[in-house]
């Protein structure tokens, strides 16, 4: 069975075309095509996370030679990921202000002479001016970190195509993951919600240490699966 997978618009690369009677599975290449074993009777599925699946049962009176199948793109389409988010403290500043005031005037009233300003170099320390100069730097608004953002389908994808580390290579060799399952593995990233910041030049380790242990989930996952 051979032919060329197509959208509305191109060739479509890289689709995992397989055969599900048999379990052998092949990828389209830059032009679009593909070559797999089949026979009457098998079902042949194609499948890029960047389309609609599609399946066929092949009939018996039809010739399977240079065939065109035809996929629809998805239109920011993605599984639904429930996303729980991590509840922080919040520092009421009125509340700590009250606090701190009331606590600093119980202190007063118990040791009057600790409070007392003394010129002696030697005396004892004025908590109060201490106690102010800690206030008014609580006070001050600490930067806020940046939103958390997921990287998205479309930042993967131009990632893996045109990054000089993180490649196909280095997705067969480092990470352990054959290139049929591309594209799993993608979407398997995707339900982790992989911080975006890692994109950044500076975070680049970071990126790659996520993957290498994000691979060896998807890889322990396969495993179950297979089992």
């Amino acid at each position: 069975m051979t032919g060329t997978v197509y959208d509305d618009k191109e060739v479509v690369e890289g689709v995992l075309v397989k055969n599900l009677t048999t379990k052998m599975a092949t990828l389209t290449n830059d032009e679009g095509r593909f070559e797999i074993d089949a026979s009457p009777q098998d079902s042949i599925s194609f499948y890029v996370f960047t389309h609609e699946s599609q399946t066929m049962v092949l009939n018996e009176d039809v010739n399977y030679t240079d065939i065109v199948v035809e996929l629809t793109r998805k239109v920011n389409q993605l599984d639904e990921v429930v996303v729980q988010k991590e509840v922080m403290p919040v520092f009421r500043k009125q509340e700590f202000a009250d606090t701190f005031e009331n606590q600093m005037q119980k202190n007063v009233e118990l040791y009057p002479e600790l409070y007392e300003f003394d010129s002696n170099p030697n005396g004892n320390i004025n908590f109060v001016n201490i106690g102010k100069r800690l206030w008014k730097l609580i006070k001050k608004d600490r930067p806020k970190p940046p939103p958390f953002v997921a990287i998205t389908l479309e930042q993967y994808i131009v990632l893996f195509k045109e990054d000089a580390i993180i490649n196909n290579t280095f997705l067969t060799e480092t990470v352990k993951i054959p290139l049929e399952f591309k594209p799993l593995f993608i979407d398997f990233c995707i339900s982790k919600n992989i911080d975006s910041q890692l994109l950044k030049e500076k975070n680049r380790f970071l990126l790659i240490e996520e993957f290498i242990n994000r691979g060896k989930e998807f890889l322990e996952l396969l495993a179950s699966e297979k089992e």
